[in-house]
């Protein structure tokens, strides 16, 4: 536990009383489930590019990308590559078809492009399984936070994290989520740009900082990890991240497609902004406390022991608000999929609004509970836990979404067994240790998109009625 100053529970309580409030305000304008789940299609460019950005920048960037650099150097920068080729995808071949639909859920993209119950149902199940993993990576960084830096028991570092996620959540919708990212998103790009001058300032600067490096492991000033490795982890996020449920799910708040892409460039902004903060803090980090008993602490050593406490406050706050963001908006996601793409959809379709709202609201609280338990563990460290999170989302769901979305002839069955194939061979490999070092997620992909293109093109074609929302030339 480090000497915390009053500076700093001040600025938290302002920040938590700020996001609660946005959550009233939003629960005051949540009337229907299209409000609740996506914000009235109703969010512009600037909120919506933070919202994204808010969402990918999680734990796994400012407490697990920091450090592996902490751990590894400078090499594993090159992974924003793959992210950014994934936004590109998202904002050109995407994202704006996905927005024109007008659906609610991912899912229900799912559903209405393949006309099947069953397809959707998959889908749904296979999202809640992956983001049950997603969740144990935030909630795991929120405990080391909060014991890091208070020196609570790991537990109560994870209930608070989810409590007032939780909250603010429950009431608000989505639209809470998406305004709650905007300010998050502010306050996580400025913060640590403005703390990296300090930072070296205070490692006593760049040629102390190269030279100790470069003596203490020379590989951290080059190449840790191989073309392999970073093939693999680039691709398990921009594969990923072109078609992540939870970022798909924003693109319905969205006012129209033209506004999409332009919120894809806004995050793009703030993402290159973090990349190379995150980069220069783990390496400074390394040079100034060569030996930690975990890099997933070495954002909160920093801000704790290193910067004034003004500005360590704010790190410590752009960590939370990471981990919070990304927590809040996974939850909508996974509890939508169990609320609109199971109960509503399956169970009961005459349902009322104001029964849809409070199933919503119910299935958001347990969803958020489940991941707990997996997080008491620590199973990993937190950024490879991310990163099996983005390869099964990539292996089922790439195929079924971006090529689903481009090529007529893709089927129900042809879907149905990429997801469940790309899944399964993800996992698998994952648990056989990656073979060869390669990623689960190039075999995943490879496997679901194989399947996907020959089993189609052996069953029945897709109606056209089905389609005509998404190809402009049926009409």
């Amino acid at each position: 536990m480090f000497d915390v100053s009053t500076t700093f529970y001040v600025v938290l309580v302002i920040y938590f009383i700020v996001i609660l409030g946005i959550g009233y305000i939003s629960f005051r304008k949540n009337k229907d489930t299209e409000d609740f789940l996506v914000a009235g299609r109703s969010i512009g460019p600037v909120v919506g590019g933070a919202a994204f950005a808010a969402t990918q920048m999680s734990a796994g960037t400012f407490v697990g990308t920091l450090g592996i650099h902490y751990l590894t150097g400078s090499s594993y920068i090159w992974i924003w590559l793959g992210m950014w080729t994934g936004w590109l995808i998202a904002a050109t071949v995407v994202g704006p078809k996905f927005q024109a639909f007008k659906g609610k859920t991912v899912p229900d993209y799912v559903g209405k492009r393949y006309n099947s119950k069953t397809a959707r149902g998959i889908s749904a199940l296979l999202i809640v399984t992956a983001y049950t993993i997603y969740l144990t990576a935030q909630y795991q960084a929120g405990g080391n936070v909060f014991q890091t830096v208070f020196g609570l028991p790991f537990f109560w570092g994870v209930f608070i994290t989810i409590g007032v996620t939780l909250i603010y959540t429950m009431f608000g919708g989505m639209r809470a989520t998406a305004y709650s990212d905007f300010v998050q998103a502010i306050v996580m790009a400025g913060c640590f740009f403005a703390a990296i001058p300090i930072l070296l300032i205070q490692a006593g600067g760049t040629e102390f900082v190269g030279d100790f490096l470069g003596t203490f492991s020379p590989n951290m000033l080059t190449w840790h990890y191989g073309f392999i490795d970073l093939l693999g982890f680039g691709a398990a996020f921009g594969l990923s991240i072109c078609v992540a449920p939870y970022e798909l799910a924003r693109m319905y708040t969205l006012r129209s497609p033209k506004t999409v892409r332009l919120a894809v460039g806004v995050s793009m902004v703030f993402q290159a902004i973090i990349a190379v903060s995150v980069t220069i803090a783990g390496m400074t980090i390394r040079a100034m406390y060569p030996y930690m008993s975990t890099p997933d602490i070495a954002s909160t050593i920093m801000a704790i022991n290193i910067l004034p406490p003004i500005v360590g406050s704010l790190i410590i706050l752009a960590i939370i608000s990471a981990i919070m963001s990304t927590v809040s908006g996974i939850m909508i996601v996974s509890a939508s999929a169990i609320s609109h793409d199971f109960y509503a959809t399956m169970l009961k379709p005459h349902a009322s609004e104001k029964e849809l709202l409070r199933v919503n609201r119910l299935a958001v609280l347990v969803l958020g509970i489940i991941p707990v338990f997996l997080a008491l563990r620590q199973i990993d460290l937190v950024q490879f836990i991310v990163i099996l999170q983005a390869s099964l989302s990539a292996s089922f769901f790439f195929a079924t979404v971006l090529f689903g979305l481009n090529w007529k002839r893709g089927t129900a069955a042809g879907a149905i067994v990429s997801m469940v194939g790309g899944f399964t061979t993800a996992l698998s490999w994952y648990i056989a240790g990656s073979p060869f070092g390669v990623n689960e997620v190039i075999p995943g992909v490879i496997v679901s998109s194989i399947l996907y293109v020959t089993v189609s093109l052996f069953t029945k074609p897709v109606p056209q009625e089905s389609l005509r929302p998404f190809f402009k030339d049926i009409t």
